[in-house]
């Protein structure tokens, strides 16, 4: 988890949450957040940016903070860089997006604490090279921390900038020559490749979106995700594994993510699966729904 200093959800309700990462509060949309109320409605005045949606594909920031006003952009561009540190362990450098992200999806964390224990288990088991493979990577909190615990990492997103993001995270982390591979590809086309190689993972690592796009224009739907995962099957290391699944898309919740595992990797290789809700938790405790995920270990 991200220690408060860091990150903290401050107060969420009424389709918005307000977040602070380092020393910048944050006010943007959160569809989980619809039906609750805010606890703490004066703290909401506290925020530097507010990120209001236009339409489903757009939206624009603006800057409650003097300070940040001057040089704001209404799509997010103008604003410096700030950092954000995981548990001491890797950083990421936080930018805002014109799709209201900032750069970090904070439910992760717990997730790259499995990963590193992950690695490790296969360190254990495997004195040789142990191969992870992330796909739909974003800025690389998943990849920099099987990086951090050892593993040799390939990096996959369809966005060449968005990759260049993560690897300017990795340089900032100290993990600028950590063995980390760094692709811009569609993860379907890249897994058949793989396939077609012979090479093979001890961990892969999955956050499909609902809906995206390749470099060349591929059309990913989450529908295709049975395919894809057949396509994992074929370059997982049967004899010991792990699969790391999350999801964000409206309608797939944990029993689904199961039970895409369950039918058609544990009936191949075996192995024990579990799935669970992400959440975040805020200052006064309650959680913010925020995705799923499942975990499959061989």
């Amino acid at each position: 988890m991200f220690s408060p200093d860091q990150y903290e959800l401050l107060d969420f309700g009424e389709g918005r949450k307000l977040e602070r990462f380092g020393d910048l509060i944050i006010n943007r949309p959160s569809p989980p957040a619809e039906f609750a109320s805010p606890t703490n409605p004066d703290r909401w005045s506290d925020a530097d940016l507010i990120y209001e949606r236009i339409s489903d594909q757009a939206g624009e920031w603006k800057a409650i903070n003097p300070l940040l006003a001057e040089n704001l952009n209404p799509d997010g561009s103008g604003l410096s860089e700030w950092p954000l540190s995981f548990n001491a362990q890797f950083s990421f450098q936080l930018k805002i997006t014109p799709f209201g992200h900032v750069g970090v999806f904070v439910e992760q964390s717990q997730n790259w604490l499995w990963i590193a224990d992950q690695v490790a288990r296969q360190a254990r088991r495997d004195s040789g090279e142990i191969r992870v493979l992330n796909l739909f990577a974003y800025t690389g909190g998943s990849t920099m921390a099987a990086a951090k615990a050892g593993a040799s990492v390939v990096h996959i997103d369809s966005a060449k900038n968005v990759v260049q993001w993560a690897r300017n995270n990795a340089d900032y982390s100290s993990l600028g020559d950590a063995p980390i591979r760094w692709i811009a590809e569609d993860a379907m086309l890249f897994c058949q490749r793989e396939a077609k190689r012979g090479n093979t993972y001890h961990g892969i690592i999955l956050d499909p979106p609902s809906y995206g796009h390749g470099p060349k224009g591929q059309v990913w739907k989450i529908q295709q995700l049975p395919e894809l995962l057949e396509l994992c099957k074929q370059i997982l290391i049967l004899e010991s594994h792990f699969i790391l699944l999350s999801c964000h898309s409206p309608g797939v919740g944990p029993a689904e993510l199961q039970a895409y595992l369950s039918q058609i990797m544990v009936g191949h290789c075996g192995g024990n699966t579990l799935a669970h809700d992400m959440e975040i938790i805020a200052s006064d405790g309650r959680g913010l729904p925020s995705g799923c995920c499942a975990r499959l270990i061989v």
